[in-house]
Parts: C-alpha cells; structure tokens; sequence
C-alpha cells in the first residue's frame, strides 16, 4: 500500500510512522522547510492524561495513557515522565483538593 500523508506536524508524523511500521510505503508531504519544525509547540509535546481526567471521560484518560505509553516504546529513553504541575489562586483550594484526589 501506498499512502500520501499531508503534513508533518506531531499527528501526520505519528500516522506516517505507524503506517510505514505496518508496511506501508509512506510519503509525508510539508509546505514549510523541514519536517516536525512546528509539531507540539503549542503544547509543549506534553501528555497530561490524569489533568483531562477532572473535566472528561474515562476513555479519554485511557487514550493518554496508551499514548504516553506509545512514546515511551517509540523514543526508549528519551521521554520523560516528570509529572504535571497543576496550580490555583488560594480561592479554588477546594476544587484542586477535589482534583487531586
């Protein structure tokens, strides 16, 4: 199979390496110089499944943990797991005590 995937941002560069995994012989086309210049930089290429946990559905939480699970096997020894810092104005110390637990 041949697949044209349009845009090497972090989601068309992910398909292009699942499907190249898979046999796939894949072309990953770009408008911009490079590939993956500008993937994740609006969110930091952080995955924080356990903060969308508060505001969405179990199967949400899952698939972040799948995918943080993903990058981990993917990049071996080059993902970090550090944590998420979640913060609030003395006001919502109720609402991050219920967050947390």
């Amino acid at each position: 199979m041949r697949v044209l995937v349009k845009g090497a941002g972090v989601a068309g560069l992910t398909v292009a390496f699942e499907l190249a995994a898979r046999g796939a012989t894949v072309t990953v086309a770009e408008m911009r110089h490079g590939l993956g210049g500008n993937a994740s930089w609006f969110a930091g290429g952080m995955l924080a499944p356990w903060c969308e946990r508060e505001s969405a559905e179990q199967p949400v939480l899952d698939l972040g943990r799948d995918a943080a699970d993903w990058w981990d096997a993917v990049l071996s020894g080059q993902v970090t797991r550090a944590g998420t810092l979640v913060v609030a104005a003395p006001r919502d110390a109720g609402e991050l005590d219920r967050f947390a637990s």
